[in-house]
């Protein structure tokens, strides 16, 4: 038997994760008219000068695909229709999800939502945040109390 070390967060992650399918799965309506919402998953990676938020979107168009910012909340909206045609095949198992895809994130005080960069690449769509930069830590000069200055004469 394996021992996990105990993390107190590792608890709050669980829950999220099931609250997260509860509401994908109330989400799902179940109607013929209306595509259920599936959570689009994402990685997100930091580094000295951006954020860069990546999410596998295979077997869709970069038309399809929706990125926008509000205030410091970034959202990604996809659409996957299923194609239909003539003649309706035996499926044994049918496991690819159709609908809508979407996903928030929070952006963290330092990004610039003003530069985002969105590409899309081999069905992997990769957004990039640009970060304020880092201030330099100023150097200031310390003196000693009670000493005079020497001035010079130039």
């Amino acid at each position: 038997m394996a021992i996990d070390r105990w993390s107190p967060f590792g608890e709050l992650t669980s829950l999220q994760a099931r609250m997260d399918r509860l509401f994908d799965e109330l989400s799902d309506t179940g109607s013929a008219g209306l595509m259920p919402t599936f959570r689009l998953p994402i990685d997100v990676a930091e580094t000295d000068n951006s954020y860069l938020i990546k999410a596998p979107v295979p077997g869709f168009k970069p038309e399809d695909v929706e990125v926008t910012v509000t205030g410091n909340t970034l959202s990604i909206n996809t659409k996957h229709s299923e194609e239909k045609t003539e003649q309706e095949d035996n499926y044994l198992r049918r496991e690819m999800a159709y609908g809508n895809f979407q996903r928030q994130i929070m952006l963290p005080q330092d990004a610039r939502a003003e530069n985002i960069k969105a590409t899309f690449d081999k069905g992997v769509l990769t957004v990039e945040v640009p970060r304020t930069p880092k201030p330099r830590p100023q150097r200031i000069e310390v003196r000693a109390e009670g000493q005079k200055q020497e001035k010079s004469v130039a």
